[in-house]
């Protein structure tokens, strides 16, 4: 995997960190009927980011060749991440 690769997958990772970040601010100024929803799904999205960051770095070690297929399915995942944040953003 080259240098360019993995700071692309790493920029990714601080990105979804960012937009969780931006969430738990969001969900500060919730209703309270909303916000214990949105701290579930923030729950859940933070798990999801741990899940990538391992998946990241234990492929990273074990698969070098293999950079394409991490990179779909980060980029999947962030997708997935903004839409759960939208969602969970449109009830308040």
């Amino acid at each position: 995997m080259s240098e360019q690769h993995k700071g692309q997958i790493e920029d990714i990772l601080k990105d979804l960190g960012r937009k969780i970040d931006e969430l738990i601010e969001k969900a500060k100024t919730a209703k309270d009927e909303v916000r214990d929803d949105i701290d579930k799904k923030i729950t859940v999205l933070k798990s999801r980011k741990k899940d990538l960051e391992d998946e990241y770095y234990d492929f990273k070690e074990k698969n070098e060749d293999k950079w394409a297929e991490v990179k779909d399915h980060l980029s999947s995942a962030a997708a997935e991440i903004k839409l759960a944040a939208e969602a969970a953003f449109k009830k308040s």
